[in-house]
C-alpha cells in the first residue's frame, strides 16, 4: 500500500475556495452569496497570512471581480507567483 501524502492547510484552504466559488454560482439568493462572499473574503486571508500561497487560483474558483476581497487583488499584483 502506497503512502498517502497529507494535504497541506494551504491546499485544503485553497481546495475551499473552489469549494466557495461553486457555492456562490450556485445561488442566486442575496444573502447567501455576501454569506459566502464573507467566507471566502475570510479563507484568502488566512492564504495570505501563512505565507506559502504561491498558485493563483483559476477562474473557476474565483468569484465575480466585484465580489472578490480586495486583499486577493493586492495580495496578487504584488507579482506572487508559483516559484
Amino acid at each position: 500500500m502506497a503512502p498517502r501524502s497529507v494535504p497541506s492547510t494551504t491546499s485544503k484552504h485553497e481546495a475551499y475556495l473552489g469549494a466557495l466559488a461553486m457555492k456562490f454560482r450556485g445561488t442566486r439568493d442575496g444573502a447567501e452569496r455576501k454569506a459566502i462572499a464573507s467566507e471566502y473574503a475570510k479563507t484568502v486571508k488566512q492564504l495570505i497570512k501563512s505565507g506559502s500561497w504561491n498558485e493563483m487560483p483559476s477562474p473557476e474558483d474565483q468569484l465575480p471581480d466585484d465580489c472578490m476581497p480586495q486583499e486577493f487583488f493586492e495580495f496578487w499584483s504584488r507579482g506572487h507567483s508559483a516559484p
